[in-house]
């Protein structure tokens, strides 16, 4: 018979095993612990970037411009008939491209009615002269009796006003012989300057009528391109230019080049002057420079219409420094790199800024060095190693 014990051993089990078991993890879990590897922290010191570096050296510059335009005549002229004639001889260098020299015949009209123009204006200067004597001579005459009372003062008085109408024929017959000569000289056409011809429009036989034109010259010995300029460019150059337009004491020297001819071809000229107004479309100003050397080194003729490169030689600016266009940052700053090599940032004033280089005015010191890297991370401080 059951009396209620047997249960209680049990019951005792179902407690003590739970017990048990978390007793155990603890056990484990305080070995583990306390027997577990220490991790270490090791703090990597930064890698430095290698950079080339620049050395500053602050000295005076000499600025020069860049920019490119068509070579054009300097002097351009149209040639026309100022007298009226039939063409009886024309220049085999009056055709499109012909070269001709200053007071080269370039073309004769038939001058037979100016000579004849001419031989009538002469008789009539001779006759007018011996008028003119008869004239003078009757009223001295007619002023002597007139003292000694045997002529009338109205017969004085006729005399004087043959006498002045004599020499008014005198004057214009005169008149007349020096248009005659005029007219006839300008049946010769003569070149007024070395030059080629651009156009030209006559025939031999052709009757020109005055004021026909012939032909289109320009002159060789003096050419001319007109360049643009924007006018922050305008401080390059010597102050006068920007002050009245024109060069100062000596204008500034430009050099223009061009492939032509089957080589680059270079040529001097001078800056003139600039045109008076900024051009509202393209806001830049517009500057003249001559070419009266026309003829290179090499004997090669600057031709008009070819476009050419030209290098203006500005003015000098002192404590200037050019770098490369990689060294500046967006923001107009440079990394200095200190005696640590380490990178510094430092804000400088842009004097002129080009494709590839930069001159900086202000900001730099001469014997600092700077990174001329371009660095696609950067932080103050940061280590590098300068590489040659």
């Amino acid at each position: 018979m059951d009396d209620g014990t047997s249960g209680k051993p049990s019951a005792i089990k179902r407690l003590l095993v739970p017990l048990l078991i978390l007793a155990f993890s603890a056990v484990i879990f305080v070995v583990l612990v306390n027997n577990q590897p220490t991790l270490k922290t090791t703090v990597k010191e930064p890698v430095p970037v290698a950079v080339r570096a620049l050395d500053i050296n602050l000295a005076p510059m000499q600025l020069s411009i860049s920019s490119e335009g068509n070579v054009q005549p300097s002097v351009e002229t149209k040639l026309v008939a100022q007298v009226a004639g039939e063409v009886i001889e024309i220049s085999s260098s009056l055709v499109a491209g012909g070269d001709f020299s200053k007071g080269d015949v370039l073309l004769k009209l038939d001058p037979r009615d100016y000579e004849i123009a001419l031989a009538q204006s002469q008789a009539a200067l001779s006759r007018a002269q011996a008028e003119q004597r008869y004239a003078a001579e009757e009223t001295g005459r007619i002023k002597s009796l007139y003292g000694e009372e045997l002529a009338s003062i109205s017969q004085l008085q006729s005399a004087e006003r043959l006498l002045a109408v004599a020499n008014a024929a005198l004057d214009d017959a005169s008149a007349a012989v020096k248009r005659a000569t005029v007219d006839l000289e300008r049946t010769f056409f003569t070149a007024p300057f070395n030059g080629r011809v651009r156009a030209e429009n006559v025939d031999i036989g052709q009757f020109l009528s005055q004021g026909a034109m012939i032909a289109t010259l320009y002159d060789t010995d003096r050419l001319q391109v007109r360049l643009p300029l924007a006018d922050a460019q305008l401080a390059y150059l010597d102050p006068s230019y920007a002050q009245t337009g024109l060069a100062g004491e000596e204008p500034a020297d430009v050099v223009l080049t061009a492939d032509y001819a089957g080589d680059t071809q270079s040529w001097s000229a001078k800056l003139l002057r600039t045109e008076g107004d900024i051009s509202t479309k393209s806001r830049f100003l517009h500057v003249i420079v001559e070419v009266t050397e026309t003829l290179n080194s090499n004997g090669v003729q600057l031709p008009v219409g070819l476009f050419v490169d030209a290098v203006i030689t500005g003015r000098t600016v002192d404590n200037l420094v050019s770098v490369p266009r990689t060294a500046l940052r967006p923001d107009n700053s440079v990394m200095v790199i200190d005696d640590g090599n380490q990178l510094h940032f430092r804000e400088v004033t842009v004097f002129k800024l080009s494709d590839t280089d930069v001159l900086i005015s202000e900001g730099l010191a001469s014997g600092e060095r700077i990174s001329i890297s371009p660095l696609q991370f950067v932080v103050e401080g940061m280590p590098v190693t300068v590489i040659d």
